[in-house]
């Protein structure tokens, strides 16, 4: 009877303790010492602006959308005066791709919706300017709660390929492994958040029939959302190189006779992929006619990129910013994924080409380094492989060990991460050594000062850990500091009632479509006449 009991207490304990649930506590527990309040500046200001633009000014003229965020923006971006960085077609400068305030537009017109019932919340709906409160921490808590899908996609392909322990501990120690822990939570109007929701997307689109025969359904939903990622960040269309590789890999598993019969089809498949993320991107493609007068360019000069990748021992073994001294979690998952390929070479060799071109691209360049951001903020794009192979790398470890290994790598790396948050990493830059951390401030000191600083401080964090753990601006810190964190509180609670009836909405075409299949080329020919009204739109009136 005390087994059967046991059993039934663990059972109902496995219910209540979904993986999804413990994710979501975990990221929860994350909002609450680390989200600050948004105030767009720099890249934030741009991306934000698209989506503002558009709804609010009925257009994509942002040379008042970056004026109307000064009052709240840093200083050095106010004295940049960026609003008067013209092009030859008169448009602000605008080095940035639409993708991710085309993402946040929805919600945005819902909060400007509730805004206008709740007036309460600042002047009436005429004096509103879009950079209150009210919409920017909404729809930086929108990208924060995109991301953690991200996390949860990891976990659902992972749970698949290994087991759920492995992927488990593997989303988990990802949540705290990459910068995306900084931009999730400090800037998530920066388009690192939105840029690893759409390519978990992608991964799990194509990870649901990579190993099928090409069916043109799949090729129409794959080349959409390649094309939606690429719209986030253009770099991402290095993620067309998944159909690729598994339709070629399809065709030389066919015999000869099949082989002769079937390429046809397998190129018809790409073409069709390759027409949608055309026709999505199309819409990049139209803003950067009317902003620089050319419809394909690279805003930041044809000097930006160096196709012989000059920067590749830097973006891999640089203190300043480089991949394995600021996220060591990205060789770990790389190892694993070489592990698992024992098993699923089929499924790791389309992800590891993926990782190699995103390195390749991020050492090919100018500033390999991400400009003024935090960590190889790049590379947060990949957070999905990066799960799928941590989660190998864990399942390859012995049984009797695998557990109290897994929790002593993430712990290691979540106090790694922590510390980089706290003080950077020091580097020879221009020949004096200097550090950099999310504040960025430079503190120009010997590395011998910058160890010492470093180690003077680890024994606070057992001292005072809240001082440690607890950013600045954060709910728990306006908590402590005597603060109610009024505004968090709303636009938290606001942002998950939208984001629990999207899912519920999902869920309910997802039962429909059992009995109702979905038609493919009505919903198609439908989509690619929203995206030319957009064209249209941008270009005439943008």
């Amino acid at each position: 009877m005390p087994a059967i009991v046991t059993a039934a207490n663990m059972k109902a304990a496995g219910r209540y303790l979904k993986p999804s649930l413990i994710l979501a506590a975990i990221c929860l527990f994350q909002w609450a010492i680390l989200f600050q309040d948004i105030n767009p500046t720099w890249d934030a200001t741009f991306y934000y602006s698209y989506a503002r633009s558009l709804l609010f000014d009925g257009d994509l003229q942002i040379a008042n959308d970056l004026v109307l965020s000064y009052p709240t923006a840093s200083e050095d971006f106010v004295e940049r005066g960026m609003e008067q960085d013209l092009t030859s077609t008169g448009r602000v400068n605008s080095p940035f791709a639409v993708g991710s305030g085309l993402v946040w537009l929805p919600w945005l017109i819902i909060l400007r919706i509730v805004y206008f019932f709740g007036q309460s919340f600042g002047p009436g709906i005429n004096g509103l300017t879009g950079y209150e409160w009210f919409f920017t921490i909404s729809i930086g808590l929108f990208s924060a709660a995109l991301a953690w899908i991200s996390f949860w996609i990891g976990y659902r392909i992972s749970r698949k390929e290994t087991d759920r322990f492995s992927a488990l501990a593997a989303a988990i120690t990802m949540l705290f492994a990459t910068p995306l822990l900084y931009y999730q939570y400090r800037e998530p109007l920066y388009s690192h958040a939105t840029s690893a929701f759409v390519t978990a997307l992608v991964v799990y689109t194509w990870w649901r029939s990579y190993w099928l025969s090409p069916k043109y359904g799949q090729a129409i939903l794959l080349g959409a959302l390649i094309g939606l990622a690429t719209l986030v960040r253009w770099q991402h269309l290095i993620y067309f190189a998944l159909p690729i590789v598994s339709t070629a890999w399809w065709w030389l598993t066919l015999s000869r006779e099949e082989k002769r019969q079937e390429w046809i089809r397998g190129l018809a498949y790409l073409a069709l992929g390759g027409l949608l993320t055309v026709a999505v991107f199309s819409i990049q493609l139209v803003h950067w006619k009317i902003t620089f007068g050319i419809w394909i360019t690279v805003p930041q000069g044809s000097s930006f990129i160096n196709w012989q990748a000059p920067y590749l021992l830097s973006v891999l073994f640089s203190s300043f910013r480089g991949l394995l001294p600021w996220m060591p979690g990205a060789l770990l998952g790389a190892l694993g994924l070489v592990l698992l390929g024992r098993k699923n070479l089929r499924l790791v060799i389309p992800l590891l080409v993926v990782l190699a071109l995103d390195l390749y691209i991020n050492s090919s360049v100018r500033d390999w380094f991400a400009g003024g951001g935090y960590g190889p903020r790049r590379f947060t794009s990949d957070l999905v492989i990066l799960i799928i192979g941590y989660s190998a790398l864990i399942k390859a470890i012995p049984s009797p060990a695998r557990k109290s290994s897994a929790i002593l790598l993430g712990t290691l790396i979540f106090l790694h991460q922590l510390l980089l948050m706290r003080f950077g990493l020091a580097d020879k830059i221009g020949g004096r050594v200097a550090s950099m951390n999310p504040t960025f401030h430079w503190a120009e000191e010997s590395y011998s000062a910058f160890f010492g600083r470093l180690l003077d401080h680890i024994p606070s964090i057992f001292r005072d850990p809240i001082d440690f753990f607890v950013h600045i601006n954060s709910p728990v810190s306006q908590l402590i500091s005597g603060q109610f964190p009024s505004r968090h509180l709303s636009a938290f609670f606001v942002t998950a009632l939208f984001m629990s009836t999207v899912w519920l909405a999902i869920r309910f075409v997802i039962n429909k479509r059992r009995n109702y299949p979905i038609p493919v080329k009505t919903v198609t020919l439908f989509a690619l006449l929203t995206i030319l009204a957009i064209d249209l739109y941008i270009f005439f009136l943008g």
